[in-house]
């Protein structure tokens, strides 16, 4: 059997390979390789930005970065801030972070908040039995109230999107929205199949903006299935569970880095 090609599995190819598709790329916040000038571009354009390491899950040391109102800089990673009175001692200090391993630089969305707190959304498309890409579940997250990214596992709180959404918009306009950012994950999904065909699942995860425009903060291809037991229709997380065992089946002899994760 001939074997298709697979581009690095790392956040800038992914995010370059979703730019090629002109409808996506609209929906793809700025997001260029870390260096001095390049982070100096960004501040001074975007005055918020996220330095992220280009491997890596889970919102691990994601680090937002900005110019704050009195002119000083100042980076978030964790639960700790650093500020400074030149873009210079930051990056001094940054670097030593970021001089570990390759990172990113991504134009900071002023997100949603609900309490004060940011919130996006993650919406799983994976690949049913028939061999086509399914929308299985959408949950919203809200961040901990002392860090600056929403992930389950550190710390972002689980909620019904339809639950935040109600606060933002009228109850009838809800049901269209969801169906959209539904259908917005699956074309993302198509298109990143074609650079990555060995992928069965996807997470996306969706930013939303004051003018409840959505962008593309992630895509994930290992997404976590378990934060949709936080669902009140438990038969999300089933079928997701389901699909994640059906995926895991050996189809052909030579399948190469399987995605998901075990069945309990």
């Amino acid at each position: 059997m001939e074997k298709r090609s697979v581009l690095p599995n790392n956040k800038l190819m992914k995010t370059q390979h979703l730019s090629e598709n002109s409808e996506l790329k609209a929906y793809i916040p700025d997001t260029v390789a870390e260096s001095k000038s390049n982070l100096s571009a960004y501040l001074t354009r975007y005055r918020t930005v996220y330095v992220k390491p280009n491997n890596g899950t889970g919102g691990r040391g994601v680090i937002r970065v900005r110019i704050a109102k009195d002119g000083a800089y100042e980076y978030h990673l964790g639960l700790k801030r650093h500020a400074f009175r030149t873009f210079d001692g930051l990056y001094r200090s940054l670097g030593k972070i970021t001089s570990k391993r390759t990172h990113l630089v991504q134009k900071g969305i002023p997100l949603l908040k609900i309490k004060g707190r940011p919130f996006d959304v993650r919406v799983m498309i994976q690949k049913s039995p028939e061999g086509k890409w399914e929308h299985t579940g959408t949950i919203a997250r809200i961040a901990h109230p002392k860090r600056v990214v929403t992930n389950y596992h550190s710390g972002g709180t689980p909620i019904e999107l339809e639950t935040l959404l109600a606060c933002f918009m009228p109850a009838k306009e809800i049901p269209a929205y969801v169906q959209n950012l539904n259908e917005l994950g699956t074309r993302i999904a198509e298109h990143l199949y074609t650079g990555y065909p060995f992928v069965t699942a996807v997470g996306v995860d969706i930013g939303l903006d004051q003018d409840h425009k959505p962008w593309i903060i992630e895509v994930n291809t290992r997404p976590d299935p378990y934060i949709f037991k936080n669902l009140k229709d438990k038969r999300v997380f089933q079928k997701i569970i389901r699909y994640i065992g059906y995926n895991r089946l050996p189809k052909t002899a030579d399948a190469a880095e399987p995605e998901g994760v075990k069945a309990p």
